[in-house]
């Protein structure tokens, strides 16, 4: 592994772990103020999907993430290749409120460069986030025939 696979490597865990700790500014310095953060979806049936600043996106994780009384993501696997990493995770999460209950996977590829990330890309189950925000979703699936 090189030099720049192993700075990516750390820089993820560095992520994850800034996560975990619920530390917003650490989070907030891993990228560089440019950073662009992409969470996949239609944006018609999620708000959060698209592009925005990195900046703006860890304000949403903290939004969401921020309040729990118990909150446990964890590293499943890390896989690098030059600049990119990408990074599957797992993560729990209780409260605050009674009987709020969060469980999700999740796989997420960074750029890093020069020891910053320049780029995130989100693939999460929404189902499970709107779940946890207490969200009904009604799916209807085309009838047989």
């Amino acid at each position: 592994m090189s030099h720049q696979e192993d700075n990516v490597r750390s820089v993820i865990k560095q992520w994850i772990d800034s996560i975990a700790r619920r530390d917003w500014a650490a989070l907030s310095s891993l990228a560089t103020p440019d950073a662009m953060y992409w969470i996949a979806g239609l944006k018609s049936k999620i708000p959060y999907a698209g592009t925005e600043l990195y900046s703006e996106r860890v304000k949403l994780i903290r939004s969401i993430f921020g309040p729990m009384s118990f909150w446990h993501p964890e590293i499943v696997d890390i896989t690098v290749e030059g600049d990119t990493g990408v990074l599957e995770t797992k993560a729990n999460g209780e409260g605050p409120k009674e009987g709020q209950i969060y469980s999700n996977a999740g796989i997420f590829k960074f750029v890093v460069r020069d020891g910053k990330i320049i780029e995130v890309k989100e693939f999460l189950d929404f189902f499970a986030v709107y779940a946890y925000m207490g969200i009904e979703v009604d799916v209807k699936w085309p009838s047989e025939g």
